[in-house]
């Protein structure tokens, strides 16, 4: 008996420190090492834009919370829930005036961050605007999202680099990490043996763009905007990658369990181009995405 009440104890210390490893070593380190990886490929490093913010009167910011989504409608486009209780996403201008100019982006962004489908996904979410250009035309990071010369994009091209951006924000925050796992490695298992290294026998057609063989964080960012807007384009292309196979599972598997997106195709050109550069480059049909995200 004292043997196994011995047994007992040292299983218990050992699966305690090996909690304890994972929780705190090995986060701390996986967590210094997220913000690496942001600073180099999710959010280009830009030293003057902080710096101006701060030093400069005429650069105002303006604060949305909790907004009535009746409010926020236009001829074109009214947003519509069935959840009208609090948003826990804050959206700001620089300019403060910005925000007029800055109007059809908003109520893009919010139909999608509104919508059934993807406002259970957000706890906490920061969207910053700003009409100058900057150095670059967005970045995300700290569960902000910041996008640079709004104005110098039409709508539904700043709506998928939106998209884009988000999806980083569902990598990094929504697939939490857990004692032992890490939802998001599931994606990245399936191409890269580390951060920016494809595995051996990957092809470029195994990618849905050029940007996604950048690094595993842009291949989910590419692939994630690639499943929302052109999702029948993509399982098109899942007929002649496996791997593609398993990237478009992947997202009915562990993010959208009901298929919303399914069989869903907003693209303006029916020819499906063997390659793509940057998904965001794709056009679709902006009104078409909202009328759907309404359902």
């Amino acid at each position: 008996m004292k043997k196994i009440n011995l047994f007992i104890i040292s299983l218990l210390i050992f699966s305690f420190w090996i909690y304890f490893f994972k929780n705190y070593f090995l986060w701390t380190f996986e967590t210094d090492l997220n913000n690496h990886v942001e600073d180099n490929y999710i959010e280009p490093s830009i030293t003057t834009t902080e710096s101006l913010l701060e030093n400069s009167g005429s650069i105002e910011t303006h604060d949305e919370t909790l907004i009535d989504l009746n409010s926020w409608k236009d001829d074109n486009t009214v947003i519509q829930s069935s959840n009208t209780t609090a948003y826990k996403v804050v959206f700001n201008y620089f300019p403060s005036d910005f925000i007029d100019d800055a109007f059809d982006y908003t109520i893009a962004f919010k139909s999608f961050l509104y919508s059934d489908i993807i406002n259970d996904k957000i706890d906490s979410l920061k969207v910053e605007m700003y009409k100058q250009k900057w150095e670059s035309r967005w970045k995300m990071k700290n569960r902000r999202v910041k996008l640079y010369g709004v104005k110098s994009m039409k709508t539904p091209e700043m709506t998928a680099v939106w998209i884009h951006e988000f999806a980083h924000f569902i990598d990094l925050y929504y697939f939490q990490k857990k004692v032992f796992t890490d939802i998001s490695d599931f994606f990245y298992n399936i191409s890269w043996d580390w951060v920016h290294v494809i595995k051996s026998g990957q092809k470029w057609t195994d990618f849905v763009s050029g940007y996604a063989m950048t690094n595993k964080y842009e291949d989910f960012a590419e692939t994630f905007t690639y499943y929302i807007l052109h999702n029948k384009d993509f399982l098109e292309k899942t007929k002649s990658s496996t791997i593609l196979k398993k990237k478009y599972d992947f997202f009915g598997k562990y993010l959208f369990r009901y298929r919303e997106f399914n069989d869903t195709n907003f693209s303006t050109s029916t020819k499906v181009l063997g390659y793509y550069r940057d998904i965001t480059k794709i056009d679709f049909s902006l009104q078409n995405f909202l009328e759907f995200l309404k359902k």
